[in-house]
């Protein structure tokens, strides 16, 4: 039954409150997201240590970061075919088993550089296929929730990414050493696989994957929210890879004042997104973002056009609270849009996203050298804006069908 919930396109009166589920199947889809962000966001903490142990210079030590980022590009587009070969409950064990050996050789003591560089490329590869699936899922499963549920699987991901770098800095400090901070990503993805046991069906078969194939190409639609995804992705990590030279450049802050300054940003976007989670349970997800993004604009704005540091702090915060969203708004948005093919808009959504940070903060830096940081920085707006445009000029109204039930055949 399909239930057009928050009243087709209107878009500015709240809907009945639409609680995400919190069964089995997705709180383990849940953790499995964490135990990717646990190491996501601890892989830059990591690979300082890992540094200083093989002794490369920063230009080798990159190359981790760059086979990261390519060989899950690479995952992200294979992901949609793998899933109608073998379906998305069995693609989640192959990837989580992949993921637990690739971080365990990323870590191996004593590893050299050429090892732990392939190591980092198949976790990216790997887990690019936990995202997207993961992401489908929850948004098959949760239904008309899944907007919330999406948000509120975000927020416990950044919370993770929070603790991860603590906990590898805190291993680092004891006898255990960087790599139990690691490890413990391992452990729960162990964790997982053992409460999922052999109910790999309910996460989606192979049939169900080819049913969703034959529905047929993309529509215009989906490709307007994939370019709203290329912006509100470029937007987030222009910030967060370039937030601490804005204040080492308007504020005076030295280099480590400002790299732990840069919290605000993603500290805000943790609040934006719990905060999120429980908005997107009564409102419809096209205003959120369209609210999201001019709060965005005007938040960006106190900490671009000011030099004293509380306000500029407070500036780059708000502005975390606003995109905290746009990620899981955003990838529900193409899900919504894509007319029911789920894996195939999630798996081009990763795609997207791939694309923005591959080459949005490679712009911004750029540019910089030719008109200086500070106006560069301007990128941020600009994309902002033009994810408004698109959000206004090719809406995706937010009729989804109430929770379903994947089918086990």
């Amino acid at each position: 039954m399909t239930e057009p919930w928050l009243g087709g396109d209107e878009l500015g009166s709240p809907a009945p409150r639409r609680a995400p589920l919190h069964d089995k199947l997705t709180w383990i889809a849940f953790t499995q997201l964490a135990a990717w962000a646990w190491f996501m966001y601890g892989f830059g903490a990591a690979q300082a240590l890992l540094r200083d142990e093989q002794g490369t210079t920063r230009a080798v030590s990159a190359l981790h970061g760059s086979a990261l980022a390519l060989v899950g590009l690479a995952g992200a587009f294979l992901a949609a075919p793998l899933v109608r070969r073998w379906g998305r409950g069995a693609l989640l064990r192959i990837a989580t088993i992949g993921m637990i050996l690739a971080i365990l050789l990323y870590t191996a003591p004593g590893a050299s550089t050429v090892v732990t560089i392939i190591g980092a490329g198949l976790v990216g590869f790997f887990g690019t296929f936990v995202v997207v699936a993961i992401n489908a899922f929850i948004l098959d499963h949760q239904g008309s929730r899944g907007p919330a549920a999406l948000t509120e699987a975000n927020a416990l991901a950044s919370l993770a990414g929070l603790l991860g770098p603590l906990a590898i800095g805190l291993g680092a400090a004891t006898v255990f050493g960087w790599r139990w901070g690691m490890w413990i990503a391992v452990i729960a993805l162990v964790i997982v696989e053992i409460a999922r046991g052999r109910d790999l069906a309910s996460y989606g078969t192979r049939s169900l994957a080819e049913r969703e194939a034959h529905r047929g190409r993309f529509g215009a639609r989906v490709f307007w929210s994939l370019g709203v995804v290329v912006c509100f992705i470029g937007t987030e990590f222009c910030l967060t890879l370039w937030g601490a030279d804005l204040l080492r450049e308007r504020c005076d802050f030295g280099p480590a004042a400002a790299a732990a300054s840069l919290g605000a940003v993603t500290g805000g976007m943790l609040v934006g997104r719990f905060g999120g989670a429980r908005l997107a349970e009564r409102y419809p997800s096209e205003l959120m973002l369209r609210v999201s993004v001019v709060l965005a604009l005007a938040s960006f704005a106190l900490a671009w056009a000011f030099t004293l540091w509380p306000i500029v702090l407070t500036g780059l915060f708000l502005t975390g609270v606003s995109i905290g969203i746009h990620w899981p708004l955003g990838m529900a948005r193409v899900v919504r849009a894509s007319g029911g093919r789920t894996d195939q808009a999630s798996a081009a959504a990763s795609v997207a996203a791939g694309i923005a940070i591959a080459s949005m903060p490679f712009a911004l830096g750029a540019t910089s050298d030719l008109i200086g940081f500070h106006t560069a920085f301007l990128i941020v707006p600009a994309l902002l804006t033009a994810a408004l445009v698109m959000l206004v000029a090719r809406p995706v109204p937010d009729a989804v069908p109430d929770v379903v039930a994947i089918p086990h055949g």
